[in-house]
């Protein structure tokens, strides 16, 4: 039997001492070939391998089984050969493949657009149709009321008036001497002055609707007390859920506390300048046309109040309504 062999696969005689240093610096060559290729694909360890499995076991998979490095597979990229690491001391974080790239998210939906009127609804015209019969069934029912004392001195019960389906709604305390005489809301000098605010903001009066908290005037004018007014109340939030505006106007104190938007102790001078909710509806507080008459400087106060329904109204002119423009109407 023959010895083993000293001849390297290159043919050089192992047992010369030479040969062996080539062929160690030539395993080195290659290991230092090997340790850069994994380099630029970004392989971070070379594992081990653990001792061979047993001949039985061992199958050796065929060329054409063989997994492929993930640089060479299909739509990789690989590396160049020209490439060179510049600094050795990156982090692992630096070196590692590129992730594949995640898909683009899908782009978000359009905005829904304001939703219309469904089909079927009642146009503005026919909503105020209806809206005048329910107010006009909701005033026969309050025709001829004693549920509170201020019906012993009143002439006239005052229902209010304006548009039945109208976008804003004016609410006072309640009716004075001139209101109570016509049966009208807001018609002496008050209703002068309102009526000049309410052109002022591109409306006509009647295209708005002026109404009180209480329907009957209180003697010598004074304020309504709270269980007058806790009479009348339920009858102003039929008118107002009736007619749905988009915005309410309180004027003054009382109509304030009466909607419930401030308690009664309250300042109407901290409360005003902000947007209040009456079951949902935006709403402002502002000065009595009365106490604008008594106090004039104030009325810059009221005119910002009213500018703060501005954006909430869409039927309003984008100029005030000039008093020669209301007479031609």
């Amino acid at each position: 039997m023959s010895g083993p062999s000293h001849v390297s696969p290159d043919g050089l005689d192992l047992s010369d001492p030479l040969a062996q240093r080539a062929e160690l610096a030539d395993l080195a060559r290659q290991v230092a070939g090997l340790v850069e290729l994994d380099r630029l694909t970004g392989v971070l360890a070379s594992p081990v391998p653990g001792p061979p499995p047993a001949a039985s076991a061992a199958r050796q998979l065929p060329r054409s089984e063989e997994p492929l490095p993930a640089w060479r597979q299909r739509g990789a990229a690989q590396p160049s050969p020209q490439a060179r690491p510049r600094d050795r001391g990156r982090s692992r974080r630096e070196a590692a493949p590129p992730r594949p790239q995640a898909k683009p998210a899908p782009a978000p939906a359009p905005a829904v657009a304001r939703a219309r009127p469904a089909p079927g609804a009642p146009s503005l015209s026919q909503q105020r149709v209806l809206n005048e019969g329910h107010l006009h069934a909701l005033a026969n029912r309050m025709h001829g009321c004693t549920r509170c004392r201020l019906s012993e001195s009143r002439t006239n019960l005052v229902f209010g008036q304006g548009d039945a389906a109208a976008e804003l709604v004016f609410v006072g305390e309640g009716p004075g001497y001139h209101e109570d005489m016509q049966g009208m809301a807001f018609v002496g000098p008050s209703g002068a002055l309102l009526t000049k605010m309410i052109n002022a903001m591109g409306y006509l009066r009647e295209e708005v609707f002026i109404c009180n908290v209480v329907k009957c005037r209180p003697p010598r004018n004074r304020n309504p007390q709270p269980d007058e007014m806790g009479t009348c109340v339920p009858f102003l939030r039929e008118q107002l859920e009736i007619i749905r505006p988009r915005a309410i106007c309180a004027l003054g104190r009382t109509a304030a506390i009466g909607l419930g938007l401030i308690g009664p102790d309250a300042s109407l001078g901290r409360s005003r300048g902000r947007l209040h909710e009456w079951n949902g509806v935006p709403t402002v507080l502002t000065y009595h046309p009365a106490y604008l008459l008594r106090s004039p400087d104030e009325k810059r106060k009221a005119w910002q109040d009213l500018q703060l329904l501005f954006p909430l109204l869409e039927r309003r002119r984008p100029k005030p309504i000039k008093p020669d423009e209301t007479e031609r109407r």
